[in-house]
């Protein structure tokens, strides 16, 4: 059963705090967080091949097969299909790479939804969320696609809008590896747990990482204390982006402006509401 070429997009996210609240016995977290989506969006295209073999490509250099999340959803989609195809997935790149605002996670949660539809699955969204949970903690708010609080690994999901502006999204040039933070000595693990229906505004707390982001990497922060509104600046995920909002356009432009050369950055809207369509 053939189908025509389709894309989906994939959208980012920031965290608008996070707080870890213990280590699990599976070597896992249990935090809270607080999910918006921003509009950088990766786009994914779909196409029918002759033959039943999965390929990638990309506009960038990508992990292929068993390294991508994308083909990993594709796999772990085969045995719930009634039309399962060959396909050429094109990924067409613009959310930076590890940089805490879920590229990766967000590829393999629109190709869930995508080849849902055109594998005729039928599964429903709780069902993909569960699938998606077994490929990456950040997956399911993908699927689930409004703002959201996030508790346990962040897969339990209670649909909470916030206010709707802009972000100044900045990508220094560092890497922040997730997995030696979650493992540093200084991580503060033990974070007292927050009633998500008493918190209305969430930047009032901070991300539990910025802390450990600017001991381990000082000049990278020092050389964002030079932004005329440094003292509002926030971190997504483990890093590496910070971000201010505002609903004053220009406040952001006159930051960005101030950015020192090399240093990627983008000015986005905040959604509540991310739909994954063709």
């Amino acid at each position: 059963m053939a189908f025509e070429p389709v894309t989906y997009p994939a959208y980012a996210k920031v965290n608008l705090f996070l707080h870890i609240l213990g280590k699990r016995d599976d070597g896992y977290h249990n935090l809270q967080t607080w999910f918006q989506f921003i509009d950088l969006k990766d786009f994914l295209h779909f196409s029918r091949r002759r033959d039943d073999q999965i390929r990638l490509s990309s506009n960038i250099s990508i992990a292929q097969d068993e390294d991508n999340l994308v083909y990993k959803a594709a796999q772990a989609l085969k045995p719930y299909a009634q039309h399962c195809l060959g396909l050429d997935v094109h990924i067409d790149k613009h959310i930076p790479m590890g940089a805490g605002l879920g590229g990766g996670s967000s590829n393999a949660a629109t190709t869930l939804i995508a080849l849902n539809t055109l594998w005729h699955c039928h599964l429903s969204s709780e069902k993909l969320r569960a699938i998606g949970q077994s490929l990456g903690a950040d997956v399911p708010i993908f699927i689930y696609q409004k703002a959201a609080w996030a508790e346990g690994i962040g897969e339990t999901l209670t649909a909470k809008a916030y206010l709707e502006q802009y972000a100044l999204i900045i990508k220094p040039d560092f890497h922040a590896s997730t997995a030696v933070l979650f493992n540093h000595p200084e991580l503060n693990r033990h974070q007292t747990p927050l009633d998500q229906s008493s918190v209305a505004n969430p930047l009032l707390y901070e991300n539990v990482f910025l802390e450990l982001i600017i001991k381990l990497y000082p000049k990278v922060w020092n050389e964002l204390q030079s932004l005329p509104n440094a003292d509002d600046l926030r971190l997504t995920g483990t890093g590496a982006c910070f971000y201010l909002l505002s609903t004053d356009y220009n406040l952001l432009l006159r930051n960005q402006k101030k950015l020192k050369k090399g240093v990627d950055s983008w000015i986005v809207k905040t959604l509540n509401f991310a739909p994954v369509e063709r």
